[in-house]
């Protein structure tokens, strides 16, 4: 067990020492691989996160019946699914009557042990699903399924690269209380044996559309996912709308399953609204997986019927196309816990394992193109867009934020920190202040203040298209080019006019809507509502400067809390303590006490601010199980 030193400062080196830690048995997996890479997973208020806390997007497919389609599933296709389709995730979709699991229970255990040693491997994670469907009552098999999930638990829930899904759709009537019921059982044999760490997805009301109703009253185990399932001929905004509720209040979830077709598996292909879903759960860094990697002979298998016997691996449909097509492309950008800046995890590990394609990324989707400058540049611009982080709805005078453009998900920047020094984006680096500006009251106005220089934004008076955007002093007078007119547009986008334009078509936009890092923002006299003229912003802190706060000797002990936490060191140093959330919204405020309990908090990164008689003297983090 790692013993921390109480009197360690900042929980963010906390937390990066156990991630390390954690993180070390990833050497058994094959080098720059998404296991490797980001070690076991887990869950942080809404988001899928690595071992190092850095947020992540797997993609992926899932097998049909092994007991109808065992002959699609061999080590051989396993290869094409990782090195050809770069898939980080594989679903092991584990029927539990319909001559499934029950038939022959000795059977299917060997054959998920195989399949998750063979995604060790390939240093992939595997997900164990206990395809609950027919009956949708997932106690109809309550025995079997504590019998199958005691097996699993104690054989691979300590295994870096393994995900458990306990009921995939439950339906017929079946409520989220009689669902819930089932889950805190199965869930209780899997903490027995695996305490906190194998993330647990759990399967919602009606084929696992009612996320919403699961919201409402959630499990109080934490690393757990619930399930949203969508087949994109039937299902379109509303059942979004029931799944951005659930995010709302708090729920994390994992699309374990989703077709191009209609609900039934066949009939109705429909692409575009399959990219509909797909741009969503992307923007929202939600993983999911595809139904199915089979030849069934129906719109939404991948393969094309006689694939399977044939050996034929990449024998698409036209669903295995688009959905190969969509998992390889516009990947989320992410950290590694090597510490890298990681666009495409599968790209780079195909890479490793592909001599000749080790240098050139964008080689894959346009080799014949790879000397040409303008296929390349806009290849580039595909491959570079990152996933936006978590913004908020509303902004705030004095708060510091990150600054996000809509169009790359990169965050406005300063190459240094000299006087007139241009504004670029750049990719999104936690520690890099730099990256942090802070709003200021200037009236009907903002002032926009970098927080690694402590100087100001501003167009220097140059009203035409075009004009470089630079950071200067503040002037000692009510300077126009310094104040910023920040105007919601639509969800959690902002448009930014400078006050000396006097122009009601100006706007801050990324030069030529390039995504590529270090691309220049300029000011724009054409208003058009484009992405590369929006902005989100991504909460940082609530205006503390923690440079300012590290004198104090005040700490947190735990930092990483169940329900309780006391504050150590010299206590006269503060008379209050006001918890945030990661977007900046108070979610609790004490006097000073000697036990903070915070039992009703959801899990997840909390900011701590404690002041002496309203003004911050210190300021830390907590991480909520």
């Amino acid at each position: 067990m790692v013993k921390l030193n109480e009197k360690m400062k900042h929980f963010v080196g906390v937390l990066m020492f156990l991630s390390c830690s954690l993180f070390m048995s990833a050497a058994n997996y094959p080098a720059g691989s998404p296991v490797a890479l980001n070690g076991k997973l887990k869950v942080v208020g809404t988001q899928l996160v690595n071992a190092c806390g850095n947020p992540v997007q797997l993609r992926g497919m899932s097998t049909h019946g092994p007991q109808w389609f065992e002959n699609c599933i061999c080590p051989e296709m396993l290869d094409v699914l990782v090195d050809d389709w770069k898939i980080d995730v594989f679903r092991i979709a584990m029927y539990v009557q319909e001559q499934g699991y029950v038939t022959n229970p000795n059977k299917w255990k060997n054959f998920i042990d195989t399949y998750v040693d063979e995604c060790a491997n390939r240093g992939i994670y595997c997900m164990i699903d206990w395809h609950v469907l027919n009956p949708g009552n997932p106690n109809a098999n309550l025995d079997d399924a504590k019998d199958f999930w005691n097996y699993m638990s104690q054989k691979h829930g300590s295994k870096e690269h393994v995900l458990f899904e306990i009921c995939n759709e439950p339906n017929g009537g079946c409520t989220w209380s009689t669902v819930k019921e089932y889950a805190e059982t199965i869930l209780k044999i899997i903490r027995d044996q695996n305490k906190d760490e194998t993330v647990v997805i759990v399967g919602t009301p009606t084929w696992s559309q009612d996320v919403d109703k699961a919201s409402e009253n959630k499990l109080s185990y934490s690393n757990v996912m619930y399930t949203l399932h969508f087949y994109a001929g039937t299902h379109g905004a509303s059942l979004r709308s029931k799944a951005e509720s659930a995010m709302n209040n708090g729920c994390a979830i994992f699309i374990t399953e989703f077709g191009t077709s209609s609900a039934s598996g066949d009939g109705s292909y429909s692409p575009d609204a399959t990219k509909t879903w797909i741009d969503w759960a992307n923007r929202n860094k939600i993983s999911w997986i595809n139904w199915s990697y089979s030849d069934k002979g129906e719109v939404s298998a991948a393969l094309k019927g006689g694939s399977c016997n044939s050996r034929n691996w990449n024998n698409l449909t036209d669903s295995g196309a688009l959905i190969k097509g969509l998992i390889t492309t516009n990947r989320m950008s992410y950290t590694a816990c090597n510490g890298q800046n990681q666009h495409n995890n599968q790209n780079n590990q195909n890479n490793q394992n592909n001599e000749n394609n080790q240098n050139n990324q964008n080689n894959q989707n346009n080799q014949n193109n790879q000397n040409n400058q303008n296929n390349q540049n806009q290849q580039n611009q595909q491959t570079q867009a990152a996933q936006c982080p978590q913004l908020v709805d509303n902004i705030a005078i004095k708060n510091i934020y990150r600054i996000v453009n809509k169009n790359s998900c990169r965050v406005l920047s300063f190459a240094d920190d000299q006087e007139n020094a241009k504004l670029i984006q750049k990719d999104r680096n936690e520690n890099d202040k730099k990256q942090w500006f802070q709003l200021q009251d200037a009236g009907d106005y903002y002032l926009v203040r970098n927080m690694s220089s402590n100087k100001y934004l501003t167009n220097k008076y140059n009203p035409n298209d075009g004009a470089e955007i630079v950071q200067n002093e503040l002037s000692n007078y009510d300077n126009p080019s310094e104040r910023w007119k920040i105007s919601k547009q639509n969800g959690t986008w902002f448009r930014f006019e400078n006050k000396s334009c006097n122009n009601a078509s100006s706007a801050l936009e990324v030069s030529q809507a390039k995504t590529d890092d270090g691309a220049q923002v300029v000011q724009s006299t054409n208003w058009a509502s484009k992405d590369n003229q929006l902005w989100g912003f991504e909460f940082v802190s609530d205006g503390t400067d923690v440079n300012d706060l590290k004198a104090s000797s005040l700490y947190i002990v735990p930092t990483i809390v169940e329900n309780e936490f006391s504050v150590g060191g010299d206590e006269s140093e503060y008379t209050e303590l006001t918890i945030y959330s990661i977007t900046g919204l108070k979610v609790s405020e004490f006097s000073q006490q000697s036990v903070y309990n915070v039992s009703g908090l959801s899990a997840g990164t909390y900011f701590v601010v404690m002041s002496k008689n309203g003004a911050p003297v210190k300021r830390t983090t907590i991480l909520k199980k």
